[in-house]
């Protein structure tokens, strides 16, 4: 087969370009059998993978990447006789040459828009019923993601799938304690905080964190900072200025964006992680810091039961008072951490990226053979 991949999200930062690094990588692993094209929408891109034939059809606004979306992908794909197109970020040509398969992660962008920008609303109004309706087959990264997408969009069962994400291996590894010294010193971070990791914005609920953090830096004296790592997304100014007001200025650390070869050091050196997001089709930053063995708090919503399971606190996520104690419990008790370490870190066993990519290969064989 050749098999062509939209790989367009390596330009951005967060959750799409995680997934399709962490889907290409363990693709080129698992599968010395198929050929593949990957489309890039930059040229810094290539030569990252020398198996595959690279080719840039640019496009990056959103005006752009419909152009590029819907008449320069499936325009090559017809020109290099491609046998199938994933495209693994929500959005497919609305006349394919060829079968596609899409990624659907969420449709937090429908269910509610007030957490994107308004050109954002627009564009995923115009291309996510698309890619529901028009796609192959559909994969997505939750059950609980799978069942909102066949209820909103009738799809049958057997034409959508929800595969688990994987977790950068690196997390697994065996580090040195200087190492981690070292890159925690270079953004500033004491021992023994509690961390988040995601993007700035609202739908991630950093404000209740906040909120949950004051309450307890007023009963206690030796709270650990609280450190968030992540970039500015969008609507962060009144985070900031909740930080202001609370007076934990001093207390709270943003890192920015911090690369992926730095995260598992920043990981180590937390003694709980926090994640109270309203809305995701999958969340890998709790399950990223299950693998380095630290406690979990996070919502009770979504798909973040899914991830994890009994190895986590949940809390209803807009709840200052139930995120306040769930993180006090942890604090104040070493052998609950120690104990919750050790059941997320075996949890983590059951998410791996070369899984993902076994199973998408099957996807990928069925449907080409379908259309024989």
């Amino acid at each position: 087969m050749l098999i062509a991949i939209d790989a367009s999200t390596i330009s951005t930062q967060g959750g799409p370009r995680t997934y399709v690094l962490g889907l290409l990588d363990a693709l080129f692993r698992v599968d010395l059998e198929n050929d593949y094209i990957i489309f890039y929408n930059d040229p810094i891109h290539l030569g990252r993978y020398p198996r595959a034939r690279e080719i840039v059809l640019p496009g990056k606004n959103p005006l752009a990447r419909l152009w590029r979306e819907h008449v320069l992908l499936p325009l090559t794909c017809r020109r290099e006789r491609v046998d199938l197109l994933h495209c693994p970020k929500s959005a497919i040509p609305y006349f394919s040459p060829c079968p596609t398969v899409v990624t659907l992660h969420d449709l937090i962008p429908l269910r509610h828009p007030e957490t994107e920008k308004f050109v954002a609303q627009l564009y995923w109004r115009l291309q996510i019923p698309i890619a529901a309706r028009r796609s192959s087959f559909i994969i997505t990264d939750s059950e609980h993601a799978r069942e909102e997408i066949m209820a909103d969009f009738r799809v049958a069962p057997e034409r959508i799938k929800a595969i688990k994400l994987g977790f950068n291996p690196a997390m697994l590894e065996n580090r040195n304690s200087v190492d981690g010294k070292a890159v925690r010193n270079r953004y500033g971070l004491p021992e023994g905080y509690i961390l988040y990791v995601g993007t700035i914005q609202p739908r991630k609920n950093i404000d209740t964190l906040i909120e949950a953090y004051a309450r307890l830096r007023s009963d206690r004296e030796n709270l650990p900072r609280l450190v968030v790592v992540g970039r500015k997304g969008w609507l962060y100014a009144r985070l900031f200025a909740s930080i202001d007001r609370l007076g934990i200025a001093d207390e709270v650390i943003f890192t920015g964006f911090v690369p992926d070869e730095d995260l598992p050091y920043i990981y180590d050196g937390a003694s709980v992680f926090a994640y109270l997001s309203f809305f995701e089709g999958f969340g890998l930053p709790p399950l990223e810091a299950m693998a380095c063995g630290i406690p979990v708090v996070t919502s009770n919503t979504t798909s973040l039961p899914e991830v994890v399971g009994d190895a986590g606190i949940t809390v209803p996520p807009a709840d200052t008072e139930q995120v306040a104690a769930a993180l006090a419990r942890i604090l104040d008790d070493p052998e609950l951490a120690v104990a919750l370490g050790k059941r997320g870190k075996e949890r983590s066993g059951l998410f791996s990226w070369d899984a993902a990519a076994r199973q998408t290969l099957t996807i990928y064989r069925n449907i080409v053979q379908l259309t024989k």
